[in-house]
């Protein structure tokens, strides 16, 4: 146990240490409107997951909605560290920090929530505001040494929002951080609604993990033989291999994904944002459960909107009889509006 608390600890004071460090670089600038106020969002996605690419785009999108006074203020993660120090030496009173939303929060991505925990340390007197997450801790005693870590830091701060996006991350947290603000809303990519010119449906689009959150299934191995009789299947994951995307780079890349997406007649998938794409793009899709509570939970947001298949055992039978149905999607920009407006009025 002394050990654990010794890495947790080494590992954030060493963040700390390199960050001050790097805030003395004179290669790092950013370009700030003096004449108006800042709103930070930190851990933007500049890597290949789309699925944590688009929760980026849409949390920045809805923030220039909610605060068109501000400068919207992009920091990639692969920048946290040496940027840090150089904006708290500009941040002033009115400036707001968000963190952008996921799955992250989690001892699986140990250090992508020590640099959390170090950004809501770092600006203790600003609003600092965390886009839903997802919280996922394993029962062991790493997690319980980070865990306490996030107890101490999250709890200090007296003007810090989490929002989550599930249930089962929203009781954990309430326990986790009882004195702290906990708001439960849907992701934030739900709330976002990509203008696409008209595609003919003429696929089906497999998006399936092949990381340590995969889905294990024998018939998700088979899927390809078996629609590939009476389908053109196209695979399609929304994690692309590559890191420091720019910004416009990753606008590309969710404008392809979403294309794909808006040309498939179903996507079948094991990803949360596969099938939030699906949601938002109006594409019917059977998803199947993965090793976590994430999609399951996110599924209630969008449950009623008539063509998001959500199901825990899938067989060949099912499947052919869900392809043949003809789902309707007249309910999406009701459920849209009313996800959009529910996250706003929160902010």
């Amino acid at each position: 146990m002394k050990n654990i608390m010794n890495i947790v600890t080494k590992s954030y004071y060493k963040f700390i240490l390199y960050s001050w460090l790097k805030s003395f670089s004179r290669n790092y600038k950013i370009s700030f409107d003096r004449n108006k106020p800042k709103c930070f969002v930190f851990l933007a996605a500049d890597y290949g997951n789309l699925g944590d690419v688009a929760i980026t785009y849409a949390q920045e999108v809805l923030l220039k909605e909610k605060y068109p006074e501000y400068q919207i203020v992009d920091i990639p993660i692969s920048q946290t560290l040496q940027s840090l120090y150089y904006i708290k030496r500009y941040v002033g009173c009115r400036d707001i920090i968000t963190i952008t939303g996921g799955g992250n929060m989690s001892d699986m991505y140990f250090d992508i929530e020590l640099l959390r925990l170090l950004i809501v340390d770092t600006f203790s007197n600003n609003r600092v505001e965390v886009f839903p997450q997802s919280l996922i801790m394993s029962d062991n005693e790493e997690s319980k040494v980070l865990q306490t870590k996030m107890r101490k830091i999250y709890t200090a701060h007296k003007n810090l929002t989490i929002f989550v996006r599930e249930k089962v991350s929203y009781i954990q947290m309430k326990k986790l951080l009882p004195s702290v603000n906990i708001i439960l809303t849907p992701d934030v990519v739900m709330t976002y609604s990509p203008q696409l010119p008209e595609q003919v449906r003429h696929c089906v689009t497999l998006c399936l993990r092949e990381d340590k959150e995969k889905c294990e299934s024998d018939i998700l191995h088979r899927l390809p033989f078996i629609l590939s009789e009476k389908y053109d299947v196209v695979k399609y994951d929304t994690h692309i291999g590559c890191n420091r995307l720019s910004v416009q780079q990753r606008n590309d890349e969710l404008q392809k994904i979403w294309m794909q997406f808006s040309r498939s007649q179903w996507v079948i998938t094991d990803r949360l944002h596969g099938m939030i794409f699906a949601f938002i793009t109006c594409t019917p899709a059977i998803v199947v459960s993965n090793n976590n509570h994430k999609i399951a939970g996110c599924y209630e947001w969008i449950k009623d909107c008539g063509y998001i298949h959500f199901i825990k055992d899938i067989d060949d039978n099912k499947l052919i009889r869900l392809i043949t149905s003809k789902p309707s999607v007249s309910k999406f920009k009701n459920l849209n509006t009313k996800l959009r407006t529910k996250m706003l009025s929160e902010l």
